[in-house]
Formats: C-alpha cells, structure tokens, sequence
C-alpha cells in the first residue's frame, strides 16, 4: 500500500511540473540590438596590417563598436593569402558575433582556381556590405620596350609578374596572356608592390596586373603606368586609360573572360558575417552598414583611406551582393576549367 501511494505521488509531481512549465510565461526573444550590447565582437581581417583593405576594415570596426555597444577585438589572420581568415570566418558558430572584412580579388579566385585549401563556399556567407570597386590594370615600365599592345604581341619569352599562384594578380597575368595571345609565361613570389615595380624597371618582367590605388606610389613615383584597365569600360580612376577591349576584338568566352574581371575579380571590400546567422541581426547589422553610408563622417574617411571620393554606386547592399555571388558561384565551374587550362599553359 505505502509502495503504491509513493508512486501516485510521484505521478502528481510530475504532473504538476509539467502544468507549472507550460504555464510559465515564455521568455521574449531578445531583439539584436540589445543582443550585441555589452557583448565581444570576434572581427577578422584576412589581411595584413596597413594598407586600403585593413584601414577600411579597422574603419568598419570602429562605428560597428560605437553602434552595437559590443567590445570588437580586431584580428588580422593573414596567412595562406589570406584563406586562414577566410577559412575562419566561415567556420564560426553562426551567433553574429564573429564578422570581418575580405577582399573580392583574394575571395573569389580562390574558388576559381579549385584551391583545395580554400574550406569555404562564396554562396554561403552572409553579406552585409560592400564598399568600393576598383578595377585591375595591366601595369607596365613607363619608359620600356613595351609601350603597346603591338609591342608586346611582337616580343618572345615574355613574363609577366604575379604575388600567389592563387591570386587576382596571377589570373590577371594568364589572362592577358591568352586574350593577346602572347609568348609569355607567369612568374609569382613578387609579395609587396615595390617588389614589383623594380623588377619591371630592372626588367625581370614586363608587368603585372593590379589596381590604381594598388600601384599609387609606383605610379607617383614615375616608375610604371598602365598599359590598358582589364574591362570593357574605361575605369573612371584613369580615365585616360583604354579598356583591353578598345584594344583588342574579343569575342565569346574571350569577352566573357573581361567581364568575369570587371565583376567578380574587381577589388572591393565585403563586410560579412559567418552562414547562417539569425535573419534578425543580419538584418540588423545590413541597417547599420545602410546608416553608415549616409554618415558624412564616414564617407569621409573611406575617401581618405581610398584616396579619391568613393562614389555612391560603390556602396553596395548586403542583399545586392548576396545576388551577385550567387550568381558568380552558378558561374565557377565553367571559368574553372578556364583558369586549369591557363595555368597548364601559362605558369613558369
């Protein structure tokens, strides 16, 4: 009897209990903004210190910190060319509290190029901003032998200069090297851009692909100039400068190859957070960016750092961004044979 009145007790309990919890008000999901204040910001930068890319980033970091009343710890994770940041940023708990800055130029011609290292999907990361587009240039000796297109086209053993065998500056060499059917070869290993400016004055190689603020002190300094801007538009930093395509007739996958550049391999600077983070404090964070870009003091400093007026077209939402690498990862595997092709052909 005692035996069967403890286990009707203990059934009551329990049925109370669970009376009691599903009776207790539910607590109230907490909304981003109060989610990020007081709490610490993991922001990575994929790059090393100084220069546009990390001034831009540690600028973004400061209004993120003044705006969310989070404590944002700056981390530069520049190795590998940068995929140990990006690798990173893509494998971290998807809570918002882990953001950072990359680079179009390194992020996506790491997909390109199937780098077996690159432990990210561009599809996959969630987009809150971009801010600039600077389009790459072929740069060239200002007083070599090689002043035109028809000079270098004349011209045998040619080799054209590149930082890693997976990066922008790389492509851009193999590109120009099938799009005006060169005798050349592509040389890495040129890492800071004196290095490679002198090894263009001494002749080592005949020039590089970069972009105008990339190559300023170069270009202030008279030591180089570009040739033409790999796009089919001039590029409204060096107006004077001809597209590849006022150059050259290209047509079909050659076309498409200068449109893949004054895309998806432009430099820009994209603010993003890891996959999947909550769609409130995504959207929250997207709002910030949007303020940002109307602050005057803001834009400010972005002009200083870029070193000529950003124009509002080179502000881009998280969502206009988003659909743009979308679209370039339905896109990958076609230039990926491309780019597999090229580097069989083309590197030294």
């Amino acid at each position: 009897m005692t035996r069967k009145f403890a286990m009707i007790t203990v059934v009551l309990i329990l049925a109370v209990t669970i009376v009691i919890v599903s009776c207790a008000p539910k607590a109230e999901p907490v909304a981003p903004a109060d989610f990020y204040k007081g709490k610490t910001i993991d922001f990575v930068i994929p790059h090393s210190p100084g220069g546009i890319n990390d001034s831009i980033a540690h600028t973004i970091a400061s209004y993120l910190s003044r705006d969310t009343g989070a404590t944002v710890v700056v981390t530069n994770r520049e190795g590998a060319s940068g995929l140990e940041g990006i690798n990173y940023l893509y494998k971290a708990k998807p809570d918002g509290l882990t953001l950072g800055v990359t680079t179009l130029s390194v992020f996506v011609p790491n997909k390109v190029l199937n780098e077996p290292a690159a432990m990210y999907e561009i599809e996959n990361f969630s987009y809150i901003m971009s801010i600039g587009y600077r389009l790459q240039h072929f740069i060239v000796s200002s007083e070599g032998p090689y002043q035109s297109v028809a000079d270098l086209q004349a011209a045998k053993d040619l080799k054209i200069g590149g930082s890693s065998p997976s990066g922008a500056m790389a492509l851009g060499g193999f590109t120009i090297t099938r799009l005006l059917g060169l005798d050349a070869k592509v040389v890495t290993g040129f890492k800071a851009e004196t290095d490679r400016a002198l090894a263009v004055k001494r002749g080592e190689i005949i020039g590089y692909v970069t972009t105008i603020p990339g190559a300023k002190a170069s270009l202030d300094a008279g030591m180089v100039k570009p040739m033409f801007v790999l796009a089919t538009e001039r590029d409204p930093l060096a107006p004077d400068v001809p597209a590849i395509t006022e150059l050259v007739n290209l047509t079909g996958e050659d076309l498409d190859l200068v449109k893949l550049w004054e895309t998806a391999f432009a430099s820009s600077n994209l603010f993003v957070a890891s996959p999947g983070i909550p769609e409130d404090r995504l959207a929250f964070l997207r709002d910030l960016a949007n303020q940002w870009v109307q602050d005057e003091g803001f834009r400010e400093e972005i002009n200083v750092i870029s070193g000529h007026e950003v124009q509002d077209r080179e502000y881009i939402s998280g969502e206009e961004v988003t659909k743009a690498m979308l679209d370039t990862a339905a896109s990958l595997g076609r230039f990926q044979a491309i780019f597999a092709e090229l580097i069989e052909k083309y590197r030294a």
